[in-house]
């Protein structure tokens, strides 16, 4: 992997100036209407008669009141796209009632965070039960000083803010549980379970019971953890103010209020990015139902030929979040026109929910885990890429999708690279935390944080649609996922966004070591967003030889 020269990040007060400035278009286009109406009233005529009187106006003097009625025209769509975009703000704080996991994922799901760091030495040993449908059994117990109960109590400690982590009570767990696993808080279930012992008092079981399954993972959690939870902790005002459990999908929207000049200007930037590769490498716009994608598909190619390894095999791009394609433009050069020369089929599923597409019918209906698998899987159909395998590209957000698609049809997928992925070791706070809590304090941070994470699209989608259990991917999941012609993952060791170092341990610990590519001065997105990034590098690794 080559070697980046990186410059500094920039003072983190630029970014502020920056963001100010863009802000600032909506509240400036306020005021000059304002001022503008009071300006005509005040001259003794309504704003109505003024503005039809300008046709009246001779040829030499209206010059510049056409120069006012265009600002006037640009300002009043200002405003009122103002007052829309805080009416869908509004409207994206309403809960989205998902898809309960399946009891067998959960349980799954629960034993693979549980088993994460352990070795044949710890002491405490996790037996499966007798019903899969049930939380293992467990022999032995973590001391409270041993370094692997010491890792994941301070994991789990990450996700509840504002107390330290002696402070941290049984109910802060249980309503962490409740969430990450369901999408509800504690109280919620335990009002669902007593509506089904009145209801239905007979069939009750403990197997059908969400409430007994986070009663069982803390017990669990706390033998993992070496130590025990207190049912109260006294609070100081201070604490008990500051206190918060992270739970994204329950917790309120953060948006903040950007101007239609810059949902006009990315949509023409990505349109003419689009143009450019359709004309430059042949990359197409197609639909299916209502989703749209690009495609490339080299003349003369065949899924037969690339079975037999004569031409590559087709590379199926996820992106992630930002302003489009176009700050994929590195990776497009990459992909379309790779160093071997010989073009292979591309495939990118465009994601308008975290696009700035604000146009676009599905800004505010993101895909969920069933529907994305359906697509893409009709998608690779339409152009015969399912008869001889895919290669899939996912960058950051995208590694969930990746996720998604490795458990929907691992069959199809032949290679994977993940770049910069927020789909390892999601049980820990970083991802969560470092996006969308922690107060920025760099110049990265902070454009990212207005820019990304409480744009609308993109907040509904996190806050909203996020399913948090269903996006992790534990290593035992990716198929011959020690297997560097078959896998990699790509982290930057600076990341803001990722916890990579911490990342890095998980899949090492899990046997991955060979698979990883690891830059320690990478930030987020450098791998094959920077001037001089590694995007030929990792285009190369998928063509090589299985």
């Amino acid at each position: 992997m080559m070697k980046l020269r990186l410059r500094r990040q920039p003072p983190k007060v630029l970014a502020d100036v920056f963001v100010a400035l863009i802000w600032s278009i909506t509240p400036v286009s306020w005021a000059y209407v304002v001022l503008y109406v009071l300006a005509n009233f005040a001259h003794g005529s309504s704003v109505l008669v003024r503005v039809g009187a300008l046709w009246g106006v001779p040829p030499l003097q209206a010059l510049g009141v056409l120069k006012r009625r265009s600002l006037l025209f640009y300002a009043l769509c200002e405003v009122v796209f103002s007052l829309y975009y805080r009416m869908l703000a509004s409207r994206v704080q309403a809960r989205v009632v998902g898809r309960s996991p399946s009891r067998d994922y959960v349980v799954r799901t629960i034993k693979s965070a549980l088993a994460h760091g352990l070795d044949s030495d710890a002491p405490l040993v996790l037996e499966d039960h007798e019903d899969e449908m049930r939380l293992p059994n467990v022999k032995g117990e973590l001391a409270f000083d041993d370094p692997r109960a010491v890792q994941f109590r301070h994991d789990m400690a990450g996700w509840i803010l504002g107390v330290p982590q002696s402070k941290i009570s049984r109910e802060d767990i249980e309503d962490w549980l409740s969430w990450s696993l369901f999408g509800k808080h504690y109280a919620e279930l335990e009002e669902e379970d007593r509506q089904m012992h009145a209801e239905h008092a007979d069939h009750a079981t403990a197997t059908q019971r969400q409430l007994d399954l986070v009663e069982d993972a803390v017990a669990l959690f706390e033998k993992r953890g070496g130590r025990t939870f207190p049912e109260h902790v006294e609070l100081t005002p201070a604490e008990a103010a500051r206190k918060q459990v992270m739970t994204l999908t329950l917790d309120p929207v953060q948006v903040r209020t950007r101007p239609l000049a810059m949902y006009l200007l990315t949509f023409c930037v990505n349109r003419v990015t689009m143009a450019y590769l359709r004309v430059r490498y042949g990359l197409r716009r197609a639909r299916i139902e209502d989703i749209t994608y690009l495609v490339m598909e080299p003349r003369g190619w065949t899924p037969e030929a690339a079975q037999r390894g004569a031409v590559p095999r087709p590379v199926l791009f996820l992106h992630g979040l930002g302003l489009g394609i176009t700050e994929y433009f590195a990776m497009m050069d990459a992909l379309l026109r790779p160093a071997s020369g010989v073009p292979r089929p591309v495939l990118i599923p465009l994601l308008p929910w975290v696009s700035y597409e604000f146009f676009s019918p599905r800004f505010l209906r993101p895909w969920h885990a069933p529907e994305s698998a359906h697509v893409m899987r009709r998608m690779l159909e339409r152009h015969g890429f399912d008869r001889c395998g895919v290669s899939i590209l996912s960058h950051s957000m995208g590694t969930a999708l990746h996720t998604w698609l490795m458990r929907a049809w691992p069959e199809l997928i032949v290679r994977s690279a993940f770049v910069d992925p927020i789909c390892f070791q999601l049980w820990a706070p970083h991802v969560c935390y470092r996006f969308l809590y922690k107060p920025t304090d760099s110049f990265v941070e902070h454009i990212l944080r207005y820019f990304v994470a409480r744009e609308l699209g993109t907040a509904n989608m996190l806050y909203r649609h996020f399913e948090w259990s269903r996006n992790v991917l534990f290593a035992h999941e990716i198929p011959r996922g020690n297997d560097r012609t078959r896998v990699r993952v790509y982290l930057a060791g600076s990341d803001t966004v990722v916890d990579a170092p911490s990342v890095r341990r998980c899949l090492e610990q899990a046997g991955m070591q060979d698979v990883v590519e690891f830059e320690p001065s990478f930030h987020h997105g450098e791998f094959i967003m920077a001037p001089e990034n590694c995007a030929a590098a990792i285009v190369a690794a998928l063509d090589a030889p299985l």
